[in-house]
């Protein structure tokens, strides 16, 4: 069994799919001494094999993947007895360093091992599937091929924190970037604990440290801050605005909104709305020519 697949685009410049292929090798197969121009993980799907380089030889088994960089010269060769079948892809961009890392990759660790052998054939499979040249397949190629690493990276057990050496600075960063993003959705504290992998106290603690605020308090405070601007400077109904800042009624959005301000949001668009209007005509880069 040989097949294989070869893109040519580079659409994706941070990292992007050269080629891929899975093959059922014969006793003692072998490939090289040769070099690559670009980056290349061979996943063993069964069976065993022997990996060559730097003057090393790696005994490869099933549920292994040994990397082959660009430029150095490297062997490999199926078993006698119980040869391997593999599959591989190669590929190259700006963050491939980056992803490799992420999966315990790199030029002092060229071999991993994975358990996830029958959701990695699935995904191989699935690629060589969509072989035909579209714009669809070109991103549904990509896209599994995030699934393929996202299996290294599961099990390397790289912590996010160890993996980008985050300090606390960087955990209230990423969290603001999540309360922006979600703002407008039911978002509560432990969700942003959850999804940084943090202790809720503890992400408590670093807001209160930084921001002198509860992350309860930054999210309301980030929702007002969203309001004041659409009653400002749009014509949405409160309703509307109630739903775009996060609230599921306006009742709710109106009560937490005068509380707030001590004002309800209509008196607040109203006497607002003159100020914001006279800025602009007061604005020589707002008015424009007839």
């Amino acid at each position: 069994m040989y097949s294989s697949l070869e893109i040519t685009n580079k659409s994706f410049e941070d990292l992007y799919v050269k080629f891929c292929g899975m093959q059922a090798c014969t006793p003692g197969y072998s490939y090289g001494p040769a070099v690559r121009q670009h980056y290349l993980i061979h996943y063993c799907l069964s069976g065993k094999g022997e990996y060559h380089v730097h003057n090393k030889i790696y005994h490869i088994k099933a549920g292994d993947a040994f990397l082959i960089t660009p430029q150095n010269v490297t062997f490999y060769r199926a078993d006698m007895e119980d040869p391997w079948t593999y599959a591989w892809v190669g590929f190259d961009g700006q963050k491939a360093k980056l992803y490799l890392e992420r999966c315990r990759l790199n030029e002092q660790n060229l071999v991993v091992h994975c358990e996830y052998i029958d959701e990695i054939r699935e995904t191989m499979i699935s690629m060589l599937a969509h072989y035909k040249l579209s714009y669809s397949n070109e991103m549904f190629i990509q896209g599994e091929f995030f699934h393929f690493l996202s299996y290294l990276m599961k099990s390397a057990n790289l912590t996010y924190k160890e993996d980008t050496h985050q300090s606390d600075n960087s955990y209230i960063q990423k969290a603001l970037e999540y309360i922006q993003n979600n703002y407008q959705n039911v978002i509560t504290v432990q969700e942003i604990a959850d999804y940084l992998s943090l202790n809720r106290s503890y992400l408590t603690t670093l807001f209160k440290q930084h921001l002198h605020l509860s992350a309860q308090e930054f999210i309301k405070r980030y929702r007002m801050n969203q309001a004041e601007e659409l009653l400002v400077t749009t014509d949405l109904t409160i309703n509307q605005i109630s739903f775009s800042c996060g609230y599921g009624n306006q009742l709710s959005f109106s009560k937490a909104f005068k509380q707030y301000h001590q004002i309800s949001p209509k008196e607040y668009r109203k006497q607002y709305r003159l100020d914001h209007e006279k800025t602009r005509m007061e604005d020589p880069h707002e008015i424009k020519e007839k």
